[in-house]
């Protein structure tokens, strides 16, 4: 009889650890689900103030800094599970647009200033991202590139007869 109670003992007591287990198992699952949550709600938290960094950079900074905006907040807005590829589509196109834009002005203002290389990188600038988001215009590019080296060749010649003045005298 003294060994039937001790095996009784013993099973009431791991009963007791199984049921302990049970009890506390769900409450360290709840502490787990309410870090989540606040994870989550840091989590869109940072997101939402990446997009808001993203808008004011497409619409004051220079091409490559609102690239890194748009990559932060895709990265922050996946995490966050708040994600849209529609929105990251158009914001996308905002930058190249404005990149597109910005390019020609400079290819415009650098041809004036007789600054030809850099005026070819404004160019070759807006046909890589025409081409990214498919407004590239091969004619337009061409005509372009016609006035870059007429502008060029102009300048040589314009060099070489002073040139020849300055001998002259």
């Amino acid at each position: 009889m003294d060994t039937f109670l001790k095996l009784k003992t013993i099973a009431v007591s791991i009963l007791l650890i199984l049921l302990f287990i049970a009890v506390a198992y769900p409450q360290s699952s709840d502490n787990q689900t309410q870090d989540e949550k606040e994870r989550k709600r840091e989590l869109k938290k940072e997101a939402a103030l990446d997009l808001w960094r993203l808008k004011k950079s497409i619409e004051e900074d220079g091409f490559y800094a609102a690239r890194v905006a748009l990559n932060i907040w895709r990265s922050t807005a996946i995490d966050a599970g708040t994600f849209d590829q529609k929105q990251y589509d158009e914001f996308k196109k905002q930058l190249y647009e404005k990149s597109v834009k910005n390019s020609l002005q400079c290819f415009e203002t650098l041809l004036e200033e007789t600054s030809f290389h850099d005026a070819n990188m404004c160019l070759q600038t807006w046909k890589v991202h025409s081409q990214e988001i498919g407004v590239f215009d091969q004619t337009k590019y061409e005509e372009l590139r016609e006035k870059l080296n007429n502008a060029r060749a102009k300048k040589a010649e314009e060099n070489k007869r002073n040139i020849e003045e300055k001998e002259g005298d």
